[in-house]
C-alpha cells in the first residue's frame, strides 16, 4: 500500500500575523521581548504551550494541583520549558 504523505499547508500572512499577535500577548506576561517570544517560540504552537505553562504556574489551585498538573503535561510542555529555561540563564 503505497505511503501517504502529508502536505504542508501555507496559511499565508493570517498565520503570520496570528503568530506574531500571540507573540506580543505572550510578551507583555513574561521578560522577554516579542523579538525574543518571536525567536524563542516560533511556531504557534510553541508559544500555546509557553501560555498553557503560564497559567498552570500562576494559576490560583494549590501549588500541589499546580506541580500535579505540571507532571501529567511535561511531555506537551517539556520543550517549551527548556527553551524559556536555556534562554532566561543565559
Amino acid at each position: 500500500m503505497p505511503r501517504r504523505v502529508r502536505k504542508k499547508f501555507d496559511f499565508g500572512p493570517e498565520a503570520e500575523l496570528t503568530n506574531q499577535k500571540l507573540a506580543g500577548e505572550l510578551a507583555k506576561l513574561t521578560v522577554f521581548t516579542e523579538d525574543e517570544v518571536q525567536s524563542l517560540l516560533p511556531t504557534k504552537a510553541d508559544k500555546e504551550n509557553l501560555r498553557e505553562l503560564m497559567e498552570i504556574v500562576n494559576g490560583s489551585a494549590r501549588r500541589n494541583l499546580r506541580v500535579a498538573h505540571l507532571r501529567r503535561n511535561i511531555g506537551d510542555l517539556g520543550e517549551v520549558v527548556m527553551k524559556v529555561l536555556e534562554k532566561s540563564l543565559s
